[in-house]
């Protein structure tokens, strides 16, 4: 789903906030509404999986590129728009590992019914002071999480500060631990299980998609989960491996 954001003051406001950083503007992305918002991408997700007689009681957005709609708190606009009005906050500057904090996060609280919303859209109107991965088009893909569903994900497992050999060699483990589990590995995992193949079943999700493609992938997969299941990604710019499994 898209949203496209044209705003004739935006082109200001981005100068100004960029400025004392010294990264470039992209004027003709502004001048042009280039762009998707994650409140319209996401609002459509909302109608599909929350219904007024079970509404939600928490809701996280996940996201690693910036929104294009400056000045709107996304996860706030998503709550007026869900079934119960629920408490809501976006995780980012977490990079490909945003969803496993999300999730990490959603396990902490308890709650009955959380509805969990990844998105990504390519345009960014400022020069990225940083390596990012960026996804060829924009996605969204949302989760409802309940405490009585058919599926159970393990606590998310939190490797740190690992090199990629190191990732690849913990990675190894727990597919080994966990028999035959089917893997979902995300974009991070992309060049190190190619260059160095890691035994068992892995799929290497979407590269094109950094940070939905691991969750568009295993929507795909729920209704014919029969092996355990192992997510995994791993961000070498943090040196972080999250992992979690689902059952």
């Amino acid at each position: 789903m898209t949203g496209q954001v044209l705003n004739p003051t935006l082109r200001g406001y981005v100068h100004d906030m960029a400025a004392p950083y010294g990264l470039a503007v992209h004027d003709t992305l502004i001048d042009e509404g280039k762009g998707h918002s994650y409140g319209e991408m996401c609002r459509p997700l909302l109608a599909e999986l929350v219904h007024e007689d079970d509404p939600a009681d928490l809701l996280v957005l996940a996201t690693a590129i910036p929104d294009v709609r400056y000045g709107r708190s996304t996860a706030t606009y998503l709550s007026w728009h869900c079934p119960g009005a629920p408490l809501a906050f976006t995780v980012c500057d977490q990079g490909l590992l945003a969803v496993f904090t999300a999730l990490h996060l959603i396990a902490a609280y308890q709650s009955r019914r959380a509805v969990l919303l990844a998105a990504e859209q390519p345009t960014v109107y400022h020069e990225v002071p940083v390596p990012t991965p960026m996804p060829s088009q924009a996605a969204a893909v949302g989760m409802v999480l309940t405490q009585e569903g058919p599926h159970r994900l393990t606590p998310i497992r939190r490797h740190t500060k690992l090199t990629p050999r190191q990732a690849r060699e913990t990675l190894a483990q727990e597919i080994s631990g966990l028999g035959e589990p089917l893997v979902l590995a995300g974009a991070g995992l992309a060049e190190l299980t190619e260059n160095h193949p890691v035994d068992g079943n892995i799929v290497v999700c979407q590269e094109k998609q950094p940070l939905t493609g691991i969750w568009l992938e295993l929507t795909h997969r729920l209704q014919d989960l029969r092996n355990p299941l192992l997510l995994a990604e791993y961000d070498p710019t943090q040196g972080h491996l999250f992992t979690t499994t689902l059952s």
